[in-house]
């Protein structure tokens, strides 16, 4: 559908000049009035044209004498995005700018573009430090705003979500997500009309195949593709999968490639190895068979190569993990999903929505008249749990036709972890406030909007003020059980261990047995809550606690000399503390009788330097006993381990080690110690970003020493990187 409304002039022009005509729900977005300011929320399947929707409001702010800002999920993506919009805009004085890493740092150097594409990460980083060029932003772009379902990214695009509309004067909120359920509650949320479509450019169909050996049925429906000169991508759970797979696919994706194809893709990663050094040999040889593999392992370089060969025709597989799904323009005519568990834990199954993000990538506009989704299965009673979690199922005159079923979007601010981070974030903006302020603050959030659904109360999860050691257990523990540890029925609690992150002892004469019970908030090595344990084997099931760690709890919750220590610990071992309660243990707040809540310099710094609570409470607990560069690297290691979620061994000090203290490149390096490339640069950057925050707080507390220490390596690294580090590495 070809547009027949009324643009501003100013815009036609700039559209004109490049070559766009609003069609579909871009023609939808104008009358619902994007080019007149209002908020919208777009969702509709992949390769609808969202992101010109996203533009149009864009161009609109900056013709409009204010700045527009492009949010994304991936570094990568945010690369992506603004090299495209460079493309299309270049020599039109329209001005792009990207920023991605940095977090601690203000960003005032993007003051002078129009146009600034970055993550939600380093959007919430500008919002905290309060950069001053962010009140010119006119229109915030926020691209897979479904993404508020995400853990711990999800709490806090909702926060920046927050802070955008209550700090920026007439912002306008274009919000781009794939097909989901119910968007009409999200929209209402935002503040947005909606404009939701279920057409696609090239129709979809979807298929399940049943087999018992994955790797034929792949390279069947593979090579079925790629010989009637189609493209494949083929998604795996984890890296090794995928590279695997290329491997075994290449030599038959390679006969099907024509002497002219081979030259230039020989031309092509020539030409690639002349300016970089960084792809490594598998991939080289993959390539020259028209097939690579991608994960977030490689360098962005690398990755980057991958996308752009495909893109062109010249690759004609892609063996890839679930990174390549979000958001990467990366349509082909056939896409196969391995499977549908998630990478982080086999147990558990992949989001409908990640599935339909993923098979929503088949069927290029121009070049198929269909795209096919497949998954593949290993026996019928799985194919019939797929089909329930994923599929409408509809038959017609005996044809089965499978249609997608959707997630709604859920709020991820509920855990105490997240919500904790937010009070401190909260506080920072109001300066002062009392808890009732902060708690009114946070019912505008989407977590409480959409609480109706949700089985507890979200208002009683937003009691920011306490959470005690006997609250925390009545969450977690059966009414019959807990009355029965009061009266004193449970047996006899002794306690053995009591500090200020673990609380355990022995409970005996229950049930003729002696059982060894512990709270613990220590993190263990891979960023998880030690939580709670007990020698009976099954200290917590869907929630509720046993026995002998009610007995125990309570018992700790009501001894004078472990009473307190129990209010802190407890709560903090059930992931149910009270945000404020331990904002003010740590002494990020200040609180007393009858004042006001004031976040303190210690908070501040804490807050701007965009540290979760895990890795502030860490960090506070071991750095006055790190004292030289030994404890100082495995306080590194420990903390970069939480903050991203992996379980690092002695290879990540031997990185780190050799990066501060040689000049040896980093792939050479990275190589040496079994690190991949991608994941290299990643650590590194993670690692500055760390060593930074450990620099400030000991001079913050006065520990000299370990200042010196931190700055001596954080310059060594700083070193290594500063002008070599690859745009996009994630």
């Amino acid at each position: 559908m070809t547009s027949t409304v009324s643009l501003p002039d100013h815009v036609t022009r700039i559209l004109e000049e490049v070559g766009i005509t609003p069609r579909g729900i871009q023609v939808q977005s104008i009358e619902e009035g994007l080019l007149l300011g209002e908020s919208i929320l777009v969702s509709s399947p992949t390769g609808s044209g969202k992101t010109l929707v996203g533009e149009m409001g864009l161009l609109r702010a900056v013709l409009d004498g204010r700045k527009g800002l492009y949010l994304v999920p991936l570094r990568a993506l945010a690369h992506q995005v603004a090299r495209s919009l460079k493309e299309r805009y270049d020599g039109k004085a329209v001005r792009i700018g990207v920023t991605t890493g940095d977090l601690h740092l203000r960003g005032d150097e993007m003051a002078n573009y129009d146009i600034i594409v970055t993550t939600y990460e380093r959007a919430d980083s500008l919002l905290r430090h309060q950069t001053d060029w962010l009140e010119e932003i006119g229109t915030v772009v926020i691209d897979e705003v479904q993404t508020l379902s995400d853990g711990r990214r999800g709490a806090r695009l909702e926060s920046v979500i927050l802070r955008l509309k209550k700090t920026i004067d007439d912002v306008q909120l274009i919000s781009l997500s794939a097909t989901v359920e119910q968007p009409q509650e999200l929209a209402s949320w935002l503040g947005s009309k909606l404009v939701s479509s279920s057409e696609r450019p090239v129709p979809l169909v979807y298929k399940m195949f049943t087999t018992s050996n994955r790797p034929l049925a792949v390279r069947k429906a593979t090579m079925a593709v790629v010989q009637s000169e189609g493209q494949v991508i083929v998604f795996h759970r984890t890296r090794r999968e995928a590279e695997a797979e290329a491997e075994r696919l290449a030599e038959h994706v390679g006969r099907q490639l024509g002497a002219a194809e081979r030259g230039s893709l020989d031309r092509e990663i020539g030409g690639f190895d002349s300016a970089d050094s960084k792809m490594s040999g598998h991939l080289r040889k993959l390539l020259h068979n028209g097939i690579a593999f991608h994960h977030a392992g490689m360098a962005s370089s690398s990755r980057y190569m991958v996308e752009d060969l495909f893109r062109r025709g010249l690759v004609r597989v892609i063996c890839a993990t679930t990174t390549l799904a979000s958001g990467m323009h990366l349509p082909a005519r056939t896409v196969v999903l391995t499977g549908t568990r998630s990478p982080e834990d086999y147990r558990s199954m992949l989001r409908a929505n990640s599935v339909h993000q993923m098979l929503g990538r088949a069927g290029r506009p121009g070049y198929d008249s269909t795209g096919f989704g497949v998954i593949l299965v290993s026996s019928r009673g799985e194919a019939d749990m797929v089909k329930k979690l994923y599929f409408h199922v509809s038959e017609e005159d005996g044809r089965e036709t499978l249609n997608p079923r959707y997630d709604p979007v859920e709020s991820a601010l509920g855990t105490s972890e997240y919500l904790t981070e937010q009070a401190l974030v909260m506080l920072d903006l109001l300066g002062e406030a009392s808890p009732e302020e902060i708690e009114d603050l946070l019912t505008e959030s989407y977590f409480v909007h959409c609480g109706s659904r949700r089985s507890r109360s979200p208002m009683r999860l937003l009691v920011v003020d306490s959470v005690n050691a006997e609250t925390a257990i009545e969450r977690h523990g059966l009414n019959d059980t807990i009355r029965a540890a009061r009266e004193g029925v449970l047996g006899r609690a002794t306690m053995r261990e009591a500090s200020q992150e673990v609380l355990g002892g022995i409970v005996s004469g229950f049930q003729g047995g002696h059982f060894t019970c512990r709270f613990s908030a220590r993190m263990n090595p891979n960023g998880s809550l030690e939580g709670a344990t007990c020698s009976c084997g099954n200290p917590m099931e869907e929630g509720i606690l046993c026995v002998h760690l009610v007995s125990l709890g309570l018992h700790a919750a009501r001894a004078p000399e472990t009473r307190d220590l129990a209010n802190y610990v407890i709560p903090l071992a059930l992931d149910e503390h009270a945000p404020i309660g331990a904002l003010t243990r740590l002494g990020l707040v200040e609180a007393g009788k009858q004042k006001p809540l004031r976040i303190s310099r210690l908070g501040r710094i804490v807050s701007r330097l965009y540290l979760s609570i895990s890795t502030v409470r860490e960090m506070l607990a071991c750095l006055p006993f790190t004292d030289d560069s030994v404890g100082l690297m495995s306080l590194l290691r420990h903390l970069v381990s939480i903050e991203s979620n992996l379980s690092l061994d002695e290879s990540f000090v031997q990185f780190v080690g050799t990066m501060a203290t040689t000049s040896t490149p980093i792939r050479d390096v990275a190589e040496d110690c079994g690190i991949p490339l991608g994941d290299a640069f990643g650590l590194l950057d993670r690692s500055r970003w760390l060593l930074y925050a450990i620099n400030v707080l000991a001079e913050h507390g006065g520990l000299q020493s370990l200042q010196e220490t931190s700055g001596s390596l954080l310059r060594a690294i700083d070193i290594r990187l500063d002008g070599r580090f690859i745009d996009g590495d994630d």
